[in-house]
């Protein structure tokens, strides 16, 4: 009974099974060690069964060995492979030119050492660590991106383990790791870049704001060579007003003229008081400094103003002008203040150019060319003493003047200006022949019952 066939059938496919789950096809020796015994019962004499029976026995104990064993080797092969496939992996991720960054349930499960360094932690120890302890609410959210489907912006900041910032460009996809779905983050460092940036926007702002200031001194140095023509100017209404003044007193203390003429006389006060306190609000406009403001205006009226403040210094020079404004000039989107500042530049140079001149004729002109890409057309042309073409190229150079004394800043501002207009300005002159200075502007769109423009 202890060598019945059951016996050999139940217990040694055990250590045969055993055997071949821990060495694999190399276990089939054991089980041809246990066919080797039954065989050998055979020789003694103590065999049960025929000897055809027990080799048949130790065939499929071979049989069984070989395809467990072989098994169990398949599957050992495929975990080494996926264990390399998976220490490659990371060894490519470790090695990796920016930092990664795999997380999971809102928790880490593998930062490589760029990573880990970038944010002030060991390489290793971010393993297990939550989101939330280098990200805010907002960034935590959008690293979450990638499990849920939805965009992942460019730009988050993190927080370093000594809770200071970087900001880093990150990217990121779902990939299956470590036995499951988690998102993997790619990081760049760009807290360089973004202060760089943000150091050039400063200093372009510092570039504007000294733009500005040099566009305000030089009003203010235009407005002191105009100052003996302003003072002339003002000194007219000043003038009438206290003979008039006079003139009022001495006919009510006299009793020389009736109501009427005092009235009269307090009438045309009132007419020059206006007309004083318009130049001076002319000199107050342009010696304000303010921000940059473009509206809808008329340029033809920017004109007007400009000649109309530059005419005591005219009549001192003996200028002759002649104006022709086109009645049918659209409106353009632009600064009047800075607008007026390269008028008053054009003309006061123009006048400047023709102090030495036998005849000193200063015209102004604007007019609308439909097709042009710059429709809005002004011209300023004078008799003065022109310049040569190699005077000409450097005429809108920064400090370079034909003139003594000048400071070669005018021309230069006022192109600048005219280019933050979108438009442009040119000139043409020869020697002794005087000189054109165009400016071409853009016109405004015009949106569906919309008014003319500032006047």
């Amino acid at each position: 009974m202890l060598h019945s066939g059951a016996l050999y059938t139940h217990f040694m496919y055990v250590p045969i099974s055993i055997a071949c789950m821990w060495w694999g096809v190399r276990g089939m020796g054991v089980a041809a060690g246990l066919a080797g015994v039954i065989l050998s019962m055979h020789v003694f004499g103590i065999a049960e069964e025929g000897i055809w029976n027990d080799v048949v026995r130790g065939g499929f104990f071979l049989m069984v060995a070989f395809f467990i064993g072989r098994l169990r080797d398949m599957i050992s092969t495929g975990r080494e492979a996926l264990a390399r496939s998976e220490d490659a992996n990371r060894s490519i991720l470790e090695s990796a030119t920016t930092g990664v960054l795999v997380h999971r349930d809102d928790h880490v499960i593998f930062a490589n050492v760029r990573l880990s360094r970038l944010l002030g932690w060991e390489p290793g120890s971010m393993v297990g660590v939550p989101l939330d302890a280098f990200l805010g609410r907002e960034e935590g959210r959008l690293l979450r991106a990638p499990l849920d489907g939805s965009e992942l912006p460019r730009e988050i900041p993190l927080v370093r383990r000594d809770g200071s910032q970087v900001w880093v460009e990150a990217a990121g996809s779902r990939v299956d790791f470590a036995g499951g779905e988690a998102a993997l983050i790619s990081v760049t460092d760009v807290t360089a870049r973004r202060e760089a940036e943000e150091k050039r926007r400063e200093l372009v702002d510092l570039s504007r704001r000294q733009e500005e200031q040099l566009e305000h001194s030089t009003r203010l140095a235009e407005l002191g060579e105009m100052a003996a023509a302003i003072s002339h100017e003002l000194n007219q209404p000043l003038t009438g007003i206290r003979n008039y003044a006079r003139n009022a007193f001495y006919m009510i203390d006299q009793k020389a003229g009736g109501e009427e003429e005092v009235k009269t006389n307090l009438r045309l006060i009132s007419e020059q008081v206006d007309r004083a306190a318009k130049i001076i609000n002319q000199m107050r406009e342009l010696t304000r400094r303010s921000d940059s403001t473009f509206v809808l205006l008329e340029l033809n009226s920017v004109i007007r103003e400009s000649v109309e403040f530059m005419l005591p210094q005219m009549r001192l020079s003996e200028v002759t002008m002649s104006i022709g404004l086109a009645d049918t000039l659209p409106p353009i989107w632009g600064d009047r203040i800075r607008l007026a500042q390269v008028f008053l530049n054009l003309l006061s140079n123009a006048r400047q150019a023709m102090e030495g001149s036998g005849i000193r004729r200063l015209t102004i002109s604007s007019r609308h060319e439909a097709e042009a890409p710059l429709p809005v057309v002004m011209e300023v042309s004078d008799t003065g003493k022109g310049f040569t073409e190699e005077q000409g190229r450097r005429l809108f150079q920064p400090f370079y003047t034909t003139r003594k004394g000048g400071h070669g800043l005018g021309l230069s501002i006022s192109r600048a200006i005219i280019q933050d207009h979108k438009g442009a300005i040119e000139a043409s002159g020869a020697p002794g022949a005087g000189a054109t200075f165009t400016i071409r502007l853009p016109a405004a769109p015009r949106a569906p019952g919309q008014s003319g423009g500032e006047t």
